[in-house]
């Protein structure tokens, strides 16, 4: 069947259930989605035309609903991924998905976590859910689950990302927690139609969209190179707020030392400071605006936190102003991080730096 004859929805839902959003961004920067796809069926040897697009749509949406970028309810943060934007999500709870969304803040980390881990997790979960912001996280054994689990405690509703289709939950054994997650007014989302499993790359992808949904990122604990650092290494590119629990010493945090060492996330013992992320902006040094509050300026070196928030007044940008922005970062393209209002309930939240970041504006 011509691409023509489909809605855009069927032919989106094909395209995904084939190629990974990369796979396709070049042609679809010339391209509508149904021309990819009528390109894509002529230039295969047979799989994609004996494909029923409309028929295949119809029998997954007996099981959740398949949301693209022209619904209302399509998280707008995902466009941040530029080309490696889904086509589209499987989504289960799709009226609750825009308002969780909009206060999303990812709580991820080991599997396997020390018992310490599980204390934070439950109290940064806690903390954030009380909040009124709504914890996001797989459901994964471990720091994942216990997050989803200690906001249940307060009431929340929660979002789960998972990597296969949401006719089933990975992993298996947490099919009750998806059950109740969705009893209680959260959603599940996924790339991935009904009937796919899980893998190693359905593992990566999905925690990048975990990271992608979120206002900020909390990586509680996590061992080097494991899923959950890919959703807090791909918050370090979209310029996601990213926080760390310090690292214990023991070898399962080893993700958070990196992170933390190379001045890549924020370290925070604290798990009330998580509450500060959301009300965070990344925006360009040559956009600081007069009276904006300033936390950081990431240069290539790293971001330089300000031991206390203070107010910007780089108008218009000069390296010699004697603010943090100016202090560390050299051009006005280079990114700083604001924020919109001062939360915090507490002195002196932010780990200690430079005199030249912590002194007051002179310019």
């Amino acid at each position: 069947m011509p691409a023509r004859a489909l809605s855009e929805r069927a032919v989106r839902a094909a395209l995904a259930a084939h190629f990974a959003p990369g796979q396709l961004a070049a042609e679809l920067d010339e391209y509508t989605p149904a021309e990819v796809w009528d390109r894509r069926v002529r230039s295969d040897g047979g799989l994609l035309a004996s494909y029923r697009p409309r028929e295949e749509l119809a029998q997954a949406e007996l099981t959740c609903s398949f949301v693209i970028p022209s619904d209302d309810e399509w998280p707008t943060a995902l466009a941040d991924l530029g080309p490696a934007c889904p086509l589209g999500l499987w989504v289960r709870g799709r009226e609750q998905l825009a308002q969780l969304t909009d206060s999303a803040v990812t709580v991820t980390g080991n599997r396997v976590p020390t018992e310490h881990a599980v204390t934070r997790a439950h109290e940064f979960a806690t903390a954030l859910a009380e909040a009124d912001h709504t914890v996001t996280a797989t459901l994964a054994f471990g720091v994942d689950s216990t997050a989803h689990q200690a906001a249940a405690e307060t009431g929340r509703a929660t979002l789960a990302v998972l990597p296969r289709g949401l006719d089933g939950a990975h992993p298996h054994a947490h099919a009750p927690l998806l059950r109740s997650i969705l009893d209680n007014g959260g959603a599940a989302v996924s790339l991935y139609r009904p009937g796919t499993a899980t893998s190693g790359a359905t593992l990566k992808a999905s925690s990048v969209v975990l990271a992608a949904l979120a206002r900020a990122v909390i990586l509680v604990e996590a061992l080097d190179h494991v899923s959950a650092m890919y959703a807090a290494e791909t918050a370090v590119g979209l310029h996601r707020p990213l926080l760390a629990a310090p690292a214990t010493g023991d070898v399962r945090s080893s993700g958070n030392a990196r992170l933390i060492n190379g001045q890549l996330a924020v370290n925070s013992p604290d798990p009330h400071l998580a509450l500060a992320l959301p009300h965070t902006r990344v925006t360009r040094a040559g956009d600081v605006a007069d009276g904006d509050l300033l936390l950081a300026a990431v240069a290539e070196e790293g971001a330089d936190y300000s031991t206390t928030p203070y107010i910007a007044h780089p108008e218009p940008f000069d390296p010699s102003c004697g603010c943090g922005v100016c202090c560390l970062v050299t051009a006005p393209g280079e990114v700083v991080v604001l924020s919109q209002g001062d939360p915090w309930e507490s002195c002196d939240p932010w780990p200690p730096t430079t005199a030249c970041s912590s002194s007051p504006p002179s310019g």
